[in-house]
């Protein structure tokens, strides 16, 4: 006949004790081991952030690489192009072309300058030296075709003129570049609102006349005396140009009053100190 039998408490009593020895001895490890585990965690995050910048850097640089060596690619595809505008003797279309890829130009050799010493040095030189050979070739083309070379992009309405009348082109680049340097220069002075309005009457004159000559010269046999007013129409624009280049001239040297007053007061201290020599001069 089973019968229930009571468990023997020593037993009990024994795992009891050797279970809080066992997480005493845990807990002292534990205890010890926590510095070396944090400055473990610690080193491993150091060495992954690091790790993982070194990596981000390398593949932004393949990166910038590949888009520079893109930025070649379309460059040379445009220098081909240039030479088809030369030997078509569309010059219009050269120019437009010209003026969009010389600020290319200078971006592949300022990039090629940054990247340097992450390319192979022969790489390197023969990427400049081929920038600089098309930039200064496309300069001197344009300065053949009395374009003055800029790395500024051709706007729309240039396009338009280098289209429609390549023969103003010139005179047109030389009273915009002279109208923003007669803005910069009237912006900090005290007549600033009379001058702006004297100054854009006289460019409102220059787009009439402009107008009024790219539709004469679009359909001439639509006007009366049509060459006489594209030479009437012509011969007051480079008027113009140089009436500009005399308005900046007075407002650049009324910038040099001060430079002026204290030339003057020099030369006079120079001469005084002289004359005061000579009467000191015993022979």
């Amino acid at each position: 006949m089973a019968y229930y039998r009571p468990p023997r408490r020593g037993n009990l009593l024994g795992t009891i004790i050797g279970v809080i020895i066992v997480i005493s001895v845990l807990g002292s490890l534990l205890g010890a081991l926590l510095p070396f585990l944090v400055m473990g965690a610690i080193g491993y995050g150091v060495y992954y952030l690091a790790t993982r910048q070194s990596r981000l850097d390398k593949v932004n640089t393949a990166q910038r690489l590949q888009d520079l060596k893109d930025t070649i690619q379309q460059a040379d595809r445009q220098v081909k192009l240039l030479d088809a505008y030369l030997d078509d003797k569309d010059y219009t279309q050269y120019s437009v072309v010209a003026r969009q890829l010389l600020p290319k130009i200078q971006d592949i050799q300022s990039e090629a300058g940054a990247l340097k010493d992450k390319m192979d040095l022969n790489i390197y030189k023969r990427v400049t030296r081929k920038a600089i050979q098309v930039e200064e070739d496309i300069k001197l083309q344009l300065e053949k075709l009395d374009i003055i070379p800029s790395t500024a992009p051709a706007s729309d309405e240039e396009k338009d003129i280098l289209k429609r009348a390549p023969e103003l082109n010139q005179v047109y680049t030389n009273i915009q570049r002279d109208h923003a340097a007669i803005i910069d220069k009237i912006e900090g002075m005290d007549n600033k609102a009379e001058l702006t309005a004297l100054h854009q009457a006289n460019m409102h004159r220059f787009e009439d006349i402009l107008a009024g000559y790219l539709k004469i010269k679009e359909s001439p046999k639509d006007f009366y005396n049509a060459e006489e007013r594209l030479s009437q129409a012509k011969a007051a624009l480079e008027k113009f140009d140089l009436d500009l280049d005399e308005t900046l001239r007075q407002l650049n040297e009324s910038d040099l009053k001060d430079f002026d007053v204290s030339l003057r007061m020099m030369n006079a201290k120079h001469k005084d100190y002289a004359q005061d020599t000579d009467a000191s001069d015993i022979y």
